[in-house]
């Protein structure tokens, strides 16, 4: 293996631009499945807006992420199991 004085490198334009475009996509991917699980304050949102739906304290609420072709949030009220749980959809909105 040569050394250059110049700073060659076998790294192209083109393999970086793939490699990053490949790395934003993966990326998204990801955030889309799993962002607003993992997200502090899409969660807490998520938590006040399931507390706010059930009319609950924050001792009766459920709230379950599930992933599949469409994530979505699960929110249920622990004492009445019976009442089913109630789809919140993919995104709440966070109150800053």
């Amino acid at each position: 293996m040569g050394v250059s004085a110049v700073g060659a490198s076998s790294f192209s334009m083109r393999k970086v631009r793939t490699g990053l475009s490949a790395f934003v996509v993966l990326g998204g991917a990801a955030f889309y499945l799993y962002g607003p699980a993992v997200t502090p304050a899409l969660n807490s949102a998520a938590a006040s807006e399931c507390n706010d739906l059930i009319g609950g304290n924050y001792r009766s609420y459920q709230l379950q992420w599930v992933v599949g072709s469409r994530p979505h949030w699960l929110c249920s009220n622990r004492f009445q199991p019976a009442e089913g749980p109630l789809d919140m959809g993919w995104w709440v909105t966070p109150g800053f």
